[in-house]
């Protein structure tokens, strides 16, 4: 059996920052199963971050693991950007305090725990898995969107 899990991640946030959500598909061997959350208020970047986080949480034991993104900030932040703010003090290169440090740093135990390929997928490219993932971030993201207005 292939113990490769494939995921696919996506982020969403109406207004950025508003109402937001996640998505995740994950395949491994013949099983496929998919993830959504939202959060009242948020932004895409952090959308895109807990849908890694989550999606890996998910993964069980030490299968090897290509978890592919839309989301450059995500898939180049892990493959290089990630040791650099460390090293500066959670700061990017103009000095700012990096945000979503805490979802970065879970991002760097999970890749030291789990063998992780960080791939970047052109985002509404017609993949299939990437565009579903897309579909559960958005679904989740509008959901809380109409909660909010019936609720004003």
């Amino acid at each position: 059996m292939d113990q490769t899990y494939r995921i696919f991640t996506d982020g969403s946030a109406i207004g950025n920052p508003g109402p937001g959500g996640w998505g995740v598909v994950v395949i491994q061997g013949k099983e496929r199963w998919e993830m959504s959350g939202a959060h009242p208020w948020t932004t895409i970047s952090e959308m895109e971050l807990v849908a890694a986080v989550q999606a890996l949480r998910s993964v069980e034991g030490r299968a090897r693991i290509e978890l592919h993104s839309d989301s450059e900030y995500l898939i180049y932040g892990m493959r290089a950007f990630v040791f650099r703010w460390q090293r500066q003090g959670w700061r990017n290169r103009r000095g700012t305090q990096l945000q979503h440090r805490e979802l970065w740093t879970e991002l760097i135990e999970l890749n030291r725990s789990l063998p992780i390929r960080w791939k970047w997928i052109r985002g509404h490219s017609g993949h299939r898995d990437q565009s579903r993932a897309d579909e559960l971030a958005y679904e989740a993201s509008r959901s809380l969107w109409v909660q909010q207005k019936v609720a004003a």
